[in-house]
């Protein structure tokens, strides 16, 4: 489907599939980070493979179970851009250490499902990739990244899987909570009822020794989802159809057609502390 654009396009939808939602813990709006790692590529979301998904989301998620914002350039560290058949995708780079314990290696069926997203979920200039574009994203000799950040991913690394909802509101990959504003999610250790630490949750083998609780925010702190609120990619309102922009309206599909430039150069409540941070600032 990634270079499908005739047969799988709608007038301002694109498509988004099932599995990138329960293999690789993404939800709508999408985060701040994921859509600037997606723009620095110089790739659409729905050209990106499931398994090079997850791996940006398993990143931003441990870096905020680190208390430390994820930079772009640690992520860079760790993989690189490759193509992927038709599709695009993150790999570990050679030689360096894995940012994580285990990942699946395959996964069936996960082109069967999709459904069509609204094109206000991405930024306007999100960019469709085109197989005669650059594949060179080469660190260079002037590269920078967080060494103190990639060696706490390195010394504390989970595995890549599904996750549950608390730890998609702690990692900033959820931005929506059914259970209301000052309910903040908690995840114990159910043989003695420990609250454990966001990070130190990520690792454990099985989740079935977990449970996730809530516990009562505190008079005067922020709510819950305004605390995250700051790392959630916007999404575009609607143009009105009496708006003098009548116009704009006439919404296209996030898909572009190629042009002649389009070759490209290349506390103890898990995390409830560092929530409180804006971490989505360039960092780098």
């Amino acid at each position: 489907m990634a270079q499908g654009k005739d047969n799988m396009s709608a007038s301002g939808k694109f498509p988004f599939y099932t599995r990138v939602c329960n293999f690789a813990n993404y939800r709508v709006p999408f985060s701040r980070f994921f859509i600037r790692v997606l723009q620095f590529f110089r790739v659409h979301i729905s050209q990106v493979n499931p398994f090079g998904l997850s791996r940006i989301s398993h990143f931003e998620i441990f870096c905020r179970a680190q208390d430390r914002r994820p930079g772009l350039n640690v992520f860079r560290y760790f993989y690189e851009f490759i193509t992927a058949g038709d599709w695009y995708t993150f790999a570990h780079r050679k030689g360096i250490p894995h940012p994580s314990s285990n990942e699946r290696s395959g996964l069936k069926n996960w082109k069967d499902n999709f459904f069509w997203l609204d094109d206000r979920c991405l930024p306007e200039d999100m960019r469709w990739r085109f197989k005669d574009q650059s594949m060179s994203f080469d660190l260079g000799e002037e590269f920078f990244f967080d060494e103190d950040l990639a060696r706490a991913i390195i010394e504390h690394k989970s595995p890549i899987r599904p996750l549950h909802e608390h730890f998609l509101l702690l990692g900033r990959l959820c931005f929506s909570w059914s259970q209301g504003d000052r309910d903040w999610p908690v995840i114990r250790r159910k043989r003695d009822r420990v609250i454990m630490s966001f990070r130190d949750a990520l690792k454990v083998p099985s989740f079935d020794v977990l449970d996730f609780d809530l516990d009562d925010q505190g008079e005067g702190e922020v709510p819950l989802m305004k605390q995250v609120a700051s790392s959630a990619q916007e999404i575009r309102p609607v143009i009105v159809s009496d708006s003098p922009k009548l116009a704009a309206a006439e919404v296209t599909s996030s898909i572009p057609t190629p042009t002649k430039g389009a070759a490209g150069s290349s506390k103890s409540q898990g995390g409830k502390n560092s929530i409180l941070d804006d971490v989505d600032s360039d960092p780098e």
